[in-house]
């Protein structure tokens, strides 16, 4: 996880805050902080960059000419809770960058923030930019961002509130979806906190309860220490909003999000869920392994072992992808490429020939434990999305 918080102040006009101006805005709006001029970095004339000192640490704001680049999906998103963001993006000719900038004295004994303590500086600091400066049109954070200098100056206030009064709705977006007729949402920002984004897919709730969920589990996750998060396979039993159980997992995200704290229905009551092979009968019937062990009773296409569940809905079809199995092929063809192999097909041919049906079985049982153990390893693959039996689907709005 990154250690430094990076904001973006979009212009009208090219212009610094007037730095007597913003220091006393800075004294209004956060009294238990110290905040001066920087005599160890000190402001370098009328176009910057400016230098603030905060308590044993300095803030640093650096004025650019030019607009950022436009981010479509930026604004899509923050158009969701100011309708007005994509006007106010075009609008803005300039930026301002607002970091941290480390120890106000140059003192490598000062200890340096961790990333939640210089998000929560950065956030008063640009607070009292926004309150300082008439000309300001939108803020970004971390590059992801976007929301009103009027969201900015109500909520940065509470830049140093504890859980759950901290303003996370500056720092990170909640991203609504569909799947099927059940609604989820997946968060934007969080990684940045507690190294995994959120995606929240539970059976049978309304928008706004999934919204309200997913900000809840948001600010414990930004306050709450690494050991205390949600444990990977933890069940949640029903409560009065979810009337069933809830699965948490760690894996990869459905939207190419990263490392993802999955939550979802464990009771399939929705009929999501569906059943597929996880080696096909394409394989099955026609890989010299799999038919060598059929035969002695060690492999079953139809056993338990070989299928897993998997919801439809979240893939674009239910059609293979010829890269899954092509991988599954090489698997089973690379335990066969050996001569203890070759040697051990001609012993269990010609016992059973004999008739001798068990101890055919036992000289092929190294290989029917190396097929479950493909077996397990893949559907544990599959459940974490570190493989794809079919092609995922992209992210659809409700």
């Amino acid at each position: 996880m990154t250690t430094v918080s990076v904001a973006y102040i979009l212009l009208e006009d090219a212009r610094l805050p007037d730095e007597e101006a913003l220091i006393q805005s800075l004294r209004v709006r956060h009294a238990d902080i110290r905040w001066n001029r920087s005599t160890f970095a000190p402001s370098d004339g009328a176009d910057g960059p400016l230098f603030i000192r905060a308590g044993d640490h300095l803030m640093t704001i650096l004025l650019m000419p030019a607009p950022i680049p436009f981010d479509q999906q930026l604004w899509e998103r923050a158009s969701w809770l100011w309708p007005e963001a994509f006007h106010a993006a075009r609008r803005h000719r300039a930026h301002l960058v607002v970091a941290p900038m480390g120890s106000a004295e140059g003192n490598t004994e000062t200890k340096a923030l961790d990333f939640a303590e210089n998000t929560y500086l950065t956030t008063a600091f640009v607070g009292a930019v926004v309150a300082a400066l008439p000309n300001v049109v939108a803020v970004i954070w971390d590059g992801k961002i976007g929301r009103s200098p009027e969201m900015w100056l109500e909520q940065s206030s509470r830049a140093f509130e504890a859980y759950p009064d901290q303003p996370f709705g500056l720092w990170m977006d909640i991203v609504p979806f569909r799947s099927g007729k059940t609604l989820g949402a997946y968060t934007l920002g969080l990684s940045a906190f507690a190294g995994r984004e959120i995606e929240f897919e539970v059976d049978g709730l309304d928008e706004r309860t999934v919204t309200g969920r997913v900000a809840q589990l948001s600010a414990f996750l930004i306050a709450a220490d690494p050991d205390a998060s949600f444990k990977n396979g933890e069940v949640f039993k029903p409560d009065s909003e979810i009337d069933h159980r809830v699965a948490v997992l760690h894996r990869k995200s459905r939207f190419n999000l990263g490392p993802v704290i999955s939550f979802s229905s464990l009771d399939d009551r929705s009929g999501r869920i569906r059943t597929y092979p996880i080696i096909p009968p394409s394989i099955a019937g026609n890989h010299p392994l799999l038919i060598m062990l059929a035969k002695v009773g060690h492999f079953d296409p139809a056993h338990p072992r070989n299928k897993i569940g998997l919801k439809p809905d979240h893939y674009v079809s239910e059609v293979r992808l010829e890269s899954f199995d092509e991988g599954l092929a090489q698997a089973l063809s690379r335990m066969i490429a050996t001569d203890t192999y070759a040697e051990a097909d001609i012993n269990a041919r010609s016992a059973l020939a004999r008739g001798d049906m068990a101890t055919a079985k036992s000289i092929l049982q190294p290989w029917a434990d190396e097929v479950g153990q493909l077996q397990g390893a893949v559907m544990l693959a599959l459940m974490l999305r570190d493989l794809h039996m079919f092609a995922p689907a992209p992210h659809r709005s409700p």
